[in-house]
């Protein structure tokens, strides 16, 4: 056991959904506010872990910005596939780049005045 083991209390924030939007150690962070935080672990280490002999540090969200795991109330709970994919689902359109806006642009016009382009 490190000389930091044991010694910090590992917090997560959720939001409604009960998904993992936060993770910290209060050694890294001792003066975070916890009020809305859920305590995981008591006893940890100075990084943060979800698990205890878990990673430091490990990623909460997807490449997408998709959170990775839940709070079922008790414990934390990687999020299945399905709910992953549902998440990726809601994630509304990048709205049209300037070269596709501009494009549009000029095909209206294009049109506008009887040519194809």
């Amino acid at each position: 056991m490190g000389v930091f083991e044991g010694c910090n209390r590992h917090y997560i924030s959720v939001d409604i959904q009960s998904r993992i939007t936060g993770g910290w150690s209060d050694g890294l962070f001792p003066d975070k506010d916890t009020s809305d935080a859920v305590c995981i672990n008591a006893q940890g280490g100075y990084q943060f872990r979800l698990f205890p002999g878990g990673e430091e540090n490990p990623p909460l969200y997807d490449m997408d910005g998709i959170p990775l795991y839940k709070w079922d109330g008790q414990a934390v709970q990687p999020r299945t596939k399905a709910e992953l994919d549902a998440d990726r689902a809601a994630i509304p359109p990048a709205p049209p780049s300037e070269y596709e806006r501009l494009r549009a642009d000029v095909d209206f016009i294009a049109a506008m005045q009887g040519m194809v382009l």
